[in-house]
């Protein structure tokens, strides 16, 4: 037998952290350790104070096997103080570690939220364990024993020959639920895959986050989650501008190219009825035009100075576009007027729209300002007279689906999810 076989192993080494206020349960913790087979390096029994007992502390963090901070209310009530160097000592320790090495061991002796506590970010990416009193549980006896026995361990303290059959593994413990996860490292030739990982730490590190948030906070989010989820998926009798096909404005193009001129009321009744036999779903009734009044929405035929074709053409054209394409987006939401105003006001427009018991009115006028033509257009409440949304179109080069595109866009929601 060589003199290297009759040498035994020394246990793996432990170095115990803790603030002054712990001492009892550091204590404890001290006198059970042996016992499942580890070393334990404790500064109240070994140590003095001064320099030495500095430089000390400093030596046996750097060879440790294992770094154990206790952590506790009192930990978290100690803004200074000097286990919180210790603390720092080991973080950067580990930076010269490789990702699988087991060192920190953190231990909690109460109730500390680990989410919320005060300590090196290092110490959220691994298990903590809870140790009340720092009176030994079977968890931690458990873990200790493994790690006498070799089974837990990735690596050695520094300096010290590793086997070269060794083979690296899983370490013992990852991030836990609830602690932000290990931001992913770049290897050469692997930009996407870290690309990739980057994006999925990403959206863990948000789950974390979020999780850390007050219940209350959580409960609000969740519900207007789901009630947006229901919203969008859910019936809804509202649609925007994008359901528009292409192939439906090429057929508002092309009738609207009838209502060049004054709507008359038998221009109107037509207009109506060929919105509603052209663009008509499932939902529509057998009914040819819509009914006047039934809808919340009351459009009112563009008005232009009598005489005056090239104001009439645009004011037609403009309106039946804007018409055909709120039905369309807005499908049983809009009525149609089937008489002309009998005047160019705002008011016999709200008039109108309160006989027709409508919550909003579409209304236009094509006037001349500084002697050249323009085409306003506005959605007014009809209870008061507010003006929703208006604006003033150019009549020179006026494209009425763009005017009808930008008009439709601007109809608030008008029936209420």
């Amino acid at each position: 037998m060589s003199v290297t076989d009759a040498v035994p192993t020394p246990p793996p080494s432990v170095f115990l952290s803790y603030a002054s206020e712990d001492r009892e349960a550091a204590r404890a913790l001290r006198d059970a350790l042996p016992g499942f087979g580890l070393e334990v390096w404790y500064d109240e029994t070994e140590l003095g104070g001064g320099e030495a007992w500095d430089q000390k502390i400093r030596r046996q963090i750097r060879e440790c096997h294992y770094f154990m901070p206790l952590i506790s209310a009192r930990t978290e009530a100690r803004l200074e103080g000097y286990f919180r160097r210790e603390w720092r000592l080991a973080v950067e320790r580990t930076l010269d570690m490789a990702d699988d090495r087991l060192f920190l061991l953190p231990i909690v002796i109460d109730d500390t939220d680990q989410s919320h506590a005060r300590v090196p970010e290092k110490f959220l990416t691994v298990q903590w364990l809870k140790v009340p009193g720092g009176l030994p549980t079977p968890a931690l006896q458990a873990l200790c024993r493994r790690i006498a026995s070799g089974a837990a361990d990735a690596g050695t303290s520094r300096g010290a020959p590793r086997n070269a059959s060794h083979k690296p593994v899983t370490p013992l413990v990852a991030a836990p639920k609830g602690q932000l996860p290990e931001f992913p490292r770049e290897e050469p030739g692997q930009r996407t895959r870290f690309w990739v990982e980057t994006f999925l730490w990403a959206c863990r590190s948000l789950w974390v986050v979020f999780n850390r948030l007050p219940k209350w906070i959580r409960a609000l989010a969740s519900v207007w989650l789901v009630l947006a989820v229901i919203s969008d998926i859910g019936p809804s009798k509202h649609r925007d501008s994008a359901d528009v096909s292409a192939a439906n404005l090429e057929k508002l193009k092309t009738l609207s190219q009838n209502y060049q001129g004054t709507l008359t009321k038998k221009d109107l009744a037509s207009l109506g009825t060929q919105v509603a036999k052209e663009f008509a779903d499932d939902s529509d009734d057998s009914s040819d035009e819509p009914a006047a009044g039934a809808a919340p929405l009351l459009a009112i035929p563009f008005t232009a100075p009598a005489g005056d074709a090239a104001a009439e053409k645009l004011a037609g054209t403009a309106f039946a576009m804007t018409y055909g394409m709120a039905s369309i987006s807005h499908h049983g939401e809009v009525s149609l007027t089937k008489d002309p105003l009998p005047s160019r006001d705002l008011a016999a427009a709200l008039e109108r729209g309160k006989a027709s018991h409508a919550t909003y009115i579409l209304y236009g006028t094509v006037d001349a300002v500084d002697n050249a033509p323009v085409l306003a257009v506005k959605i007014a409440t009809v209870a008061d007279g507010a003006i929703v949304w208006e604006k003033v179109f150019s009549a020179a080069g006026a494209d009425p689906a763009k005017i009808a595109e930008e008009v439709e866009a601007k109809i608030p929601e008008l029936t209420p999810k």
